[in-house]
């Protein structure tokens, strides 16, 4: 079963035992992953709840007033993959000025121990909460002895002696660096949206593309990547522009796919998109046929770089 998304605490089930795992989760890398298994863990022992507990808009957001990409997946993205870790619940708070005003205890009474009626508390190592921060491990430490819940603080996840964290990955995503972002996530780094109608260049080349646009800044560097994409749960091998398509002095980025094995009608259908590698920056062409010429090679580079066995860490 999918879990229930419920973003009112008065709309929560008055349950027997909860096991809630907090944190914001953008990502869901392998540190948050650490995590999601702790609790399912927890519930096979003790046949108990799970229940994620995240926030909507991204912290910073607020706090900071952070308007630049940071965000890396919609909280539909966030959705589908916790769908994977046998979660029973998502409790989506709105993040306000208020909210983030809340002092720790007051956050721990209202929404762990009133609201979650949770039995079981797992948290990473850094986690922090309440106003300025002034919540963390052992502050929470001190609340369960004296809500009586139990604590399991989650040590920190690293590949090659470096810690995995949404920063780090942020950093990669921007830099092209897509490969290392996919080793710290666990899986493919994926983003879906709606195919809309474009200017239908690519189908006068021969080369029709599904073209994404966003409401939100986009990590990823501009540029051509191999991939996957993904129409009603099959995958085609994909050539994948992030960008403003320089040639033809467009001023809107957004993402447009060449599907390498497909022939049909893609438009107003939900389209996942896997990121494999990068290929190279966007490229302003002197001609069509430069473009069209240059075109043929990525396809060539992603019938190579993407195989099944690639396939099989896309969630």
């Amino acid at each position: 079963m999918k879990p229930i998304v419920i973003r009112n605490i008065n709309d929560f089930p008055q349950l027997d035992y909860t096991i809630v795992a907090l944190g914001n989760f953008d990502g869901i890398h392998l540190g948050h992953q650490q995590l999601l298994k702790k609790i399912d863990e927890i519930k096979q022992k003790t046949n108990g709840k799970t229940v994620v507990f995240t926030f909507y808009p991204h912290p910073l957001k607020i706090i900071k007033q952070h308007n630049q990409a940071f965000i890396m997946q919609s909280f539909r993205e966030k959705y589908e993959i916790l769908c994977k870790f046998n979660v029973d619940y998502i409790f989506c708070a709105r993040f306000t000025k208020e909210f983030a005003m809340m002092h720790p205890q007051s956050f721990v009474k209202k929404y762990l121990i009133d609201g979650l009626k949770a039995k079981e508390v797992c948290v990473g190592y850094n986690y922090t909460f309440g106003k300025l921060a002034l919540g963390n491990t052992l502050t929470l430490k001190e609340y369960s002895k004296e809500f009586g819940f139990k604590l399991h603080i989650i040590p920190a996840y690293k590949i090659d002696n470096i810690t995995v964290s949404s920063s780090k990955i942020r950093k990669f995503l921007q830099s092209g660096e897509i490969e290392f972002a996919n080793q710290f996530l666990g899986r493919l780094y994926s983003i879906s949206g709606i195919v809309k109608k474009g200017k239908q260049r690519g189908k006068s080349l021969g080369f029709p593309t599904a073209n994404i646009y966003f409401n939100r800044p986009l990590l990823l560097k501009e540029g051509v990547y191999a991939g996957f994409a993904k129409i009603n749960d099959i995958f085609y091998k994909a050539a994948i522009n992030v960008g403003s398509n320089p040639t033809f002095q467009d001023q809107i980025v957004h993402i447009e796919a060449y599907l390498t094995d497909f022939n049909g009608d893609l438009y107003n259908k939900r389209m996942n998109l896997y990121f494999v590698k990068y290929i190279r920056e966007e490229i302003k062409f002197d001609s069509k046929e430069k473009l069209l010429e240059q075109i043929k090679s990525d396809v060539e580079t992603i019938n190579a770089s993407c195989n099944t066995d690639t396939l099989s860490c896309a969630f």
